[in-house]
This record gives C-alpha cells, sequence and structure tokens, in this order.
C-alpha cells in the first residue's frame, strides 16, 4: 500500500505545503528549520537541508543569463528526496503531515508501479531500480534498492525554458532551453 501523501507526491511533485521554487526561508517558515544544512562541495550555490527522512536541495537560480551576484537572494528549493528504510514510519516534518506516513520500504518497485497506475500515476520502468513520471518542468522518481524495494521517493526540477541554474565555480551554468532538459539534477 502506498500513503496518499506519496501518492500525490509522485503524481504532482508537491510535499504537503512544498513545492519546487520556494526560496529557502520560505521553506523553513512552511516546515520549520533543518537539523542540518550543508554546502555542497565548497559552493554554497547547492546547499541541501535535512530533515529526518527529508532532504532537501538548494540551488542558485535566475532567469536572466548574468552573472550572478548573490546566492542567497535567488536561491531555491529545486528537489525533494524522501528516504524510506524500514518498516517504521517515515519521519516527516508536522507541517506537512500530522499523521504518520507508511513507508514504502517493504514495497517492491513492481507493485509501487501497479498501485499508482490504479491511482492514475503511470510511472515508467526505467530500469530495474527506478520508475519515473514526467510532470510540467519536474520528474518524480521511485528507486528501489539492490534487491527491489522501494528506497527512495523524489522529484527533481529545472526551471522553465529560459531558466537559469549556475554555481560559484561555473558562472555560465545550466541553460534550460526549448522543451526538452540540457541537464539532469
Amino acid at each position: 500500500m502506498l500513503d496518499d501523501l506519496l501518492v500525490d507526491f509522485c503524481r504532482n511533485g508537491e510535499l504537503g505545503p512544498l513545492a519546487f521554487g520556494l526560496h529557502p526561508n520560505e521553506v523553513v517558515e512552511r516546515i520549520g528549520p533543518p537539523e542540518r544544512i550543508k554546502i555542497g562541495h565548497g559552493d554554497d550555490c547547492f546547499q541541501t537541508y535535512r530533515y529526518p527522512s527529508l532532504v532537501l536541495g538548494m540551488r542558485c537560480f535566475r532567469r536572466d543569463p548574468i552573472v550572478r551576484g548573490g546566492a542567497e537572494v535567488d536561491r531555491v528549493l529545486a528537489s525533494i528526496q524522501i528516504l524510506c528504510s524500514g518498516e517504521a514510519p517515515l519521519t516527516l516534518p508536522e507541517a506537512i503531515t500530522r499523521s504518520p506516513v507508511r513507508s514504502p520500504a517493504s514495497l517492491r518497485l513492481s507493485d509501487a508501479q501497479c498501485l499508482l497506475a490504479e491511482r492514475g500515476v503511470e510511472m515508467a520502468l526505467v530500469s530495474e531500480r527506478l520508475l519515473t513520471w514526467t510532470l510540467d518542468g519536474a520528474t518524480t522518481r521511485l528507486v528501489g534498492d539492490d534487491d527491489g524495494f522501494v528506497d527512495e521517493v523524489s522529484a527533481g526540477w529545472l526551471p522553465e525554458p529560459g531558466g537559469w541554474f549556475y554555481s560559484e565555480e561555473n558562472e555560465t551554468g545550466v541553460w534550460v532551453a526549448g522543451g526538452a532538459r540540457s541537464a539532469e539534477l
């Protein structure tokens, strides 16, 4: 069985009050402060906000292809990852859900695919360890462990065509043009 919250997340890429493109301050206002913030490899344009069972990826974003003038004002929520393990319910911030969420860790990826299809989410089997569902501007994923059980439920976002991710190391960034993505998160 898949919890309704996870089905909705797979369907639309939103997790409770979290939606792609939110500023980190908005994320903290909506679900509370993270247990830990990690800066990616010395580049403050890549930050990870860690909560129990939840990892949020922040990326620098700007619509205009100009050199970055400070990450803080343009960092946004670009990925959401729910880590599944064991039979215990997922520990998610109360602002996301007030009731325990069943962990899908005891669910085989193939069974998850069938359950999601019954609920209108036709995830494609990309490999024996990966199911994907492409949304408008995002992709949701179910990732399996070595034994084929759900290990992670996640979603990644790239800005609308014409949007711009970049880092301190590469100020030219990742250009997203046309309908297709030129890079993956």
